[in-house]
């Protein structure tokens, strides 16, 4: 059984990006935008160089989303749908969202900010 805490719930303060973050994602959503429309694989490297500590992550979860969104819609195996390619740029501007946000909290605090660790440890200032 879990105890109830009868104290107001714990939330997590909103963070913003700052601008160099925001141009950043913009950046990788705009290549993977080219990606989609081109056909170069120049801008599928120039994606995964973007995006490199989660582009693995992003590779494989963009692939299997838009092979989903792919079999609900009915797109058929001779071209790219429309549905399936917004979910890959979505899952790589996603992507380069939390990219940004780590590498933020990073510059801001130091590697122990990420640092796998209990909630419960966190101080306040560890989690703005």
């Amino acid at each position: 059984m879990i105890p109830m805490n009868d104290g107001p719930a714990a939330t997590l303060p909103t963070m913003r990006l700052s601008g160099l973050g925001q141009l950043y994602v913009t950046t990788v959503g705009a290549m993977a935008v080219m990606s989609v429309t081109e056909g170069s694989n120049a801008w599928y490297v120039a994606l995964v160089v973007l995006a490199l500590p989660l582009s693995l992550l992003a590779l494989w979860v963009g692939f299997y989303a838009g092979l989903a969104v792919g079999f609900a819609v009915g797109g058929g195996a001779d071209g790219l749908s429309w549905p399936a390619a917004i979910v890959w740029v979505a899952v790589w501007t996603a992507t380069a969202w939390i990219n940004a946000q780590m590498l933020q909290k990073v510059l801001r605090a130091g590697w122990r900010t990420i640092a796998p660790r209990p909630v419960e440890d966190l101080e306040d200032d560890d989690l703005r």
